[in-house]
């Protein structure tokens, strides 16, 4: 990869992110709670970690690569990371990863759509 291609691929938080972020803040939202820590990194390849924790327990945690395509500004970022909270003395947690399929949350309190792809084969199949 050139120093040029590396260059035009930065990470950068983009709304999707910021958005999740923000919804997770709001659906927990403590008029008391503070950021207790914050931490942001990024690499020279391109790669960073982020992660945050408030006073009221919620916690956030992502980490993202880039892969540069053929073409510059092309190619594709994958990111995974996990957020918690707690509501009514149950704690909630979604690990997830998003990439060129889209975004996937998994949690015990989601509902399981693994099936969902192998039953939209099926019926293809029989288009």
């Amino acid at each position: 990869m050139t120093a040029q291609r590396h260059q035009l691929i930065k990470p950068t938080i983009d709304m999707k992110t910021i958005l999740l972020l923000c919804l997770v803040a709001v659906a927990t939202a403590d008029q008391s709670a503070r950021i207790a820590n914050f931490q942001y990194g990024i690499e020279e390849d391109g790669s960073y970690a982020a992660n945050y924790e408030t006073t009221n327990g919620i916690k956030a945690q992502e980490d993202g690569i880039s892969y540069p395509g053929n073409i510059p500004e092309s190619g594709n970022y994958v990111r995974s990371g996990s957020y918690s909270y707690e509501w009514e003395g149950v704690t909630y947690t979604v690990t997830w990863t998003a990439d060129e399929n889209g975004f996937h949350p998994e949690g015990d309190h989601l509902p399981d759509f693994s099936h969902t792809r192998e039953h939209i084969g099926g019926v293809e199949d029989h288009l």
